[in-house]
């Protein structure tokens, strides 16, 4: 049985994978045409923001709450 691996070494190690992730998702991207990247509803100036939008998300604690109920619309009753 091998011994576990120390919490830093694990840290490293998935803060690597998400990095390399990141510029592989950001080279996909780029690589695309600009008719694919419309088809997809995204400019080629919002790759990074997506990018870094997507691994903030990966990120985020997840939660088993339930979602809150959604609010009426306005002026409505």
């Amino acid at each position: 049985m091998q011994p576990p691996k120390p919490a830093l070494f694990v840290a490293v190690q998935e803060a690597i994978r998400r990095t390399l992730r990141a510029q592989r998702d950001q080279r996909l991207l780029r690589a695309m045409s600009e008719a694919e990247l419309r088809d997809l509803g995204i400019g080629r100036s919002e790759i990074p923001a997506l990018v870094s939008d997507a691994e903030a998300l990966r990120n985020a604690p997840c939660s088993r709450a339930p979602c809150a109920p959604a609010a009426p619309p306005a002026g409505r009753r």
